[in-house]
């Protein structure tokens, strides 16, 4: 569709409806709306900066499948990514944690316990996990051979009624000692310039899903069972 189909609220700052335009999540969502629908106009209605970036994006729009017209509604926040960060005691092999972040989340109205996570922006996913893993826990593997890899080839959907987000899953397998696990936990992480406050939990990997009630980390946990129980 044309730029000249898109209109802004007059609540949205003329000052954002450019950057609005260039976000890369925008128009990513603009190209894979059209393979489906017909997309006949957007009304942005709000922009959520985080920080200095385009954030979260309210669109109102007027599209069609085979004619008939589609709910209207969606936030739209791009892709996204998880990891899981799965701990192996160096002097107890069979022994495995998992390391999540508790976290205040608004929209669930309480603390919520979960894989570190978050938008990709303008690197790509593997990076983007990487970041996050870092962000939230500490955890730099940046100068180690340990690399995440994917649970899932496919990103997931999360809530594709009310949001774009596709979110693509990973793993890491990290081998520490049980005083340098021991003090990761409790650990505050976090970009204040993005209102992250985050503090450390360690669980052990077979208890976790009595740890988090998100979705994507039970998804994480299973897969990652099911890969460890056919060795692939």
């Amino acid at each position: 569709m044309t730029t000249s189909s898109i209109t802004f609220a007059t609540s949205v700052p003329p000052e954002l409806h450019q950057r609005t335009l260039e976000a890369r999540h925008f128009r990513m969502w603009l190209e894979k709306t059209s393979t489906d629908f017909e997309l006949r106009a957007v009304l942005v209605r709000d922009v959520l900066m985080f920080g200095s970036r385009v954030g979260f994006i309210v669109v109102e729009a007027d599209a069609r499948h085979n004619g008939a017209k589609m709910p209207c509604y969606a936030v739209l926040r791009g892709p996204t990514v998880s990891i899981m960060p799965v701990i192996t005691i160096e002097d107890a092999p069979t022994e495995k944690h998992v390391v999540l972040v508790n976290e205040a989340r608004l929209p669930a109205g309480r603390m919520v316990a979960a894989l570190p996570a978050g938008m990709v922006d303008d690197d790509t996913v593997d990076v983007a996990a990487l970041q996050e893993l870092h962000e939230e826990t500490g955890i730099d593997l940046t100068r180690t051979s340990r690399r995440p890899y994917r649970l899932r080839e496919e990103p997931v959907l999360i809530s594709p009624g009310g949001s774009d987000e596709e979110m693509t899953l990973y793993a890491v397998d990290i081998t520490l000692t049980r005083a340098e696990m021991n003090q990761m936990m409790g650990r505050k992480e976090g970009l204040v310039n993005e209102h992250e406050h985050t503090a450390v939990l360690v669980v052990p990997l077979d208890d976790m899903p009595r740890h988090t009630t998100n979705a994507h980390c039970l998804l994480s946990w299973f897969l990652y069972r099911a890969r460890a129980a056919t060795g692939c």
